[in-house]
């Protein structure tokens, strides 16, 4: 079911993924159809993880307050773009842009999509490749930010990116959407 998949992003690194038990998705059916096909972990050199140790970070910033009780961190970009379950439900966060995206796709939909050029040209993959060229490798508890950071007038542009540790990042870019702050999440629910 995943071969676009593993043609795009190829298998997962060794020793990256954790299980689903660790992320407190253990009863995921499509999750865990993905596990058993392609493994879990980071894929193209960390631009995209799924269950991997990068999905374990304590706490989230407080993203987790625009989510339903129980939703679970499954995977995410380099540049901090979060998909959260509880089991077949999918909400996308934005955490450069504060979107916060109830989705209609199913989670292998969702797999799929993330193979199409136009959601890889979306979540910067070309950027990654231009930043991997000079620095490698990014650590699996981190991800890339512009500095300044997009809503604060930052740019896309190599130059300005650096690596932040995930707990930092998502804390971060937490603050500049809290509900309570100057520029909340805009949050897009399917019932609306």
């Amino acid at each position: 079911m995943f071969e676009q998949f593993l043609h795009a992003f190829g298998y997962p690194e060794v020793g990256s993924g954790v299980p689903l038990e660790t992320i407190g998705l253990a009863h995921s059916q499509p999750l865990q159809q993905f596990v058993d096909e392609v493994g879990s972990g980071l894929f193209a050199g960390g631009f995209l993880s799924l269950v991997s140790k990068r999905e374990q970070t304590e706490g989230f910033g407080g993203w987790e307050d625009w989510l339903p009780k129980g939703a679970r961190l499954f995977a995410s970009t380099a540049f901090g773009f979060l998909a959260f379950t509880r089991g077949d439900d999918l909400w996308l966060i934005d955490t450069q842009y504060g979107e916060i995206v109830e989705s209609d796709f199913s989670l292998a939909e969702f797999i799929i999509d993330l193979c199409q050029t136009e959601t890889r040209e979306y979540l910067r993959e070309p950027l990654f490749k231009e930043w991997q060229r000079l620095f490698v490798s990014l650590p699996f508890d981190s991800y890339i930010c512009p500095v300044s950071a997009i809503s604060l007038g930052g740019n896309w542009n190599l130059s300005s990116l650096q690596t932040m540790k995930a707990p930092i990042f998502l804390s971060f870019t937490g603050q500049l959407f809290a509900k309570e702050g100057d520029m909340p999440a805009e949050v897009r629910l399917l019932a609306e």
